[in-house]
C-alpha cells in the first residue's frame, strides 16, 4: 500500500474513532441530565404543595429560587449546553436540600404540637377510632424524624440520596395531616362526621359541614396530604408563569450566591 494511501486511511480511521466517543459521550451526558430533571421535578412537586399552602415567606423566597434555577437547567437542557445544564441541576439539589431540612424542621414541629391538642382534646370523649388515628399520626412523625435524620448526615455530596430521604420524610408528614384532619373532625368539629364520607372530596365537604373554627386550616392539611393546593395558590406554576430569571443575578444570602449565565467564549481562559 502506497505511503500516502496508508497515511489517509490512518487519520479516517482516526477522525472515526474521535466522532464516535464524542457521540457516546453526548448520549451519556444527555441521559444523566434528563434523569436530573425528571428527579428535580419531582423533589419539587412533592414540596409545592406543603409551600402553596402553608409555607412561610422565607420559603416561598427559597422555593422560588430553587424552580429558577431547574428552569434556567431545563434551558439550557434544551439549548444542548448538557455540562452547563448538569451543573445548574447539580445547584438546584443542592439548594433543594437546605429548603427541606427548613421545611421538615418547621412541619414535625407544628405537626406534633397538633396531635398533641387534638389528644388532649379527646381525652375523656374516646371514640372508636380516635386511639388508632392518634397511634398512626405519631408513627408517621417518629418515620418522618428518622428519614429526615438520616437525610441531614447522608454524605453531602451525595445530593440524590439525601433528597430521597428527605421526600419521603415529607411525605410521612403528609400522611400525619391526614390523621389529623380525621382526628379533627371526631374531635374539633360541631356536629358528628358521616363515616361514609372518606373520600378527599367527601372529607372536604364534611370538613366545611361541621367544623367551623379553624376550618381552613384543616383544608390546608387536607389538601397538602393529596399534594394539592388549597384554592388559586399553586406557587410552582405561579413561578413557571413568570420566572423572573434576572433575580439569579442577586444573590440570597446564607442560601445561594450570585448566578449570571456567560457565553461560552467568556468560559474559555485566555492564553
Amino acid at each position: 500500500m502506497k505511503p500516502l494511501l496508508l497515511l489517509a486511511l490512518l487519520v479516517l480511521t482516526g477522525f472515526g474513532e474521535i466522532t464516535s466517543d464524542q457521540s457516546s459521550s453526548k448520549a451519556t451526558q444527555l441521559i444523566r441530565v434528563s434523569y436530573g430533571l425528571k428527579d428535580n421535578y419531582e423533589f419539587l412537586r412533592i414540596i409545592n404543595s406543603t409551600i402553596s399552602n402553608r409555607g412561610t415567606e422565607l420559603q416561598k423566597k427559597y422555593f422560588k429560587r430553587c424552580v429558577q434555577h431547574h428552569i434556567e437547567s431545563e434551558i439550557l437542557h434544551l439549548q444542548m449546553d448538557l455540562g452547563r445544564s448538569y451543573a445548574e441541576l447539580r445547584r438546584t439539589q443542592g439548594l433543594l436540600i437546605q429548603l427541606y431540612i427548613l421545611v421538615l424542621d418547621d412541619e414535625i414541629e407544628e405537626l406534633d404540637k397538633e396531635l398533641g391538642r387534638l389528644a388532649r382534646l379527646s381525652k375523656g370523649k374516646e371514640k372508636t377510632e380516635t386511639k388508632l388515628y392518634l397511634q398512626l399520626g405519631y408513627r408517621e412523625i417518629a418515620v418522618s424524624k428518622r428519614k429526615l435524620l438520616i437525610g441531614k448526615n447522608t454524605r453531602p455530596y451525595l445530593y440524590l440520596m439525601k433528597l430521597q430521604e428527605l421526600a419521603f420524610s415529607l411525605k410521612s408528614l403528609k400522611q400525619a395531616e391526614k390523621y389529623v384532619v380525621m382526628l379533627g373532625l371526631l374531635h374539633d368539629a360541631e356536629d358528628e362526621f358521616d363515616p361514609e364520607q372518606r373520600s378527599f372530596s367527601g372529607l372536604i365537604n364534611e370538613v366545611k359541614r361541621i367544623i367551623k373554627k379553624d376550618q381552613e386550616k384543616y383544608l390546608l392539611y387536607l389538601y397538602d396530604s393529596n399534594f394539592d393546593s388549597y384554592g388559586a395558590l399553586d406557587y410552582y406554576q405561579q413561578v413557571w408563569k413568570q420566572p423572573d430569571l434576572f433575580e439569579l443575578a442577586t444573590a440570597i444570602p446564607d442560601f445561594d450566591p450570585s448566578y449570571i449565565r456567560l457565553p461560552e467564549e467568556a468560559l474559555v481562559p485566555k492564553i
